[in-house]
């Protein structure tokens, strides 16, 4: 039933528009609740971790004047964390418990061979000489064994540098 003021195409045109109207209103309202729950997701994960700063020392470059209090120069030193992997000082040193001269031949040549035994367990380990002609250490002499396999002694004069030993695989 026509009304004869109104056309059949008017009402067509009514009809597509007010579908198309709320099919954006729809697809609307579905991308305003997929961002919010995109944003508040983003809220629950936790933030980075803020990172230690730097250790600062403040020297001044000319003599003052005036004498300036103590407490006026600020130094502060670096907090050096210990992470899974690091493994104490203690376990790296090693004591020289043995030397026997010339008592490692490798490729046709002699060097010392000296025994090492790590200070915190019964471990020990031989290794043989890296420098012929250097100084010799004396036994209980202590040792820090790198990364290389490479025994470095702790304590020594620049003037006189004892002994390098490579461990003996």
């Amino acid at each position: 039933m026509l009304s004869e003021n109104e056309p059949e195409s008017t009402r067509i045109e009514n009809g597509l528009i007010l579908s198309l109207g709320v099919l954006f209103i729809a697809v609307s309202l579905v991308s305003i609740c997929a961002l919010s729950v995109m944003l508040l997701n983003q809220q629950r994960q936790p933030g980075p971790t803020p990172q230690q700063v730097n250790p600062v020392i403040f020297i001044p470059t000319a003599a003052p004047s005036t004498a300036l209090p103590a407490s006026y120069y600020s130094i502060r030193f670096p907090n050096v964390l210990s992470g899974a992997g690091a493994a104490p000082v203690s376990e790296q040193i090693w004591t020289v418990t043995k030397i026997k001269y010339l008592g490692h031949e490798l490729d046709g040549q002699r060097y010392d061979l000296a025994t090492f035994m790590r200070v915190d367990s019964q471990d020990t380990v031989k290794a043989y000489c890296m420098n012929p002609g250097w100084d010799t250490p004396d036994i209980g002499a202590e040792y820090l064994l790198n990364a290389g396999g490479i025994f470095v002694p702790l304590q020594e004069l620049d003037t006189d540098p004892l002994q390098r030993f490579l461990m003996i695989q």
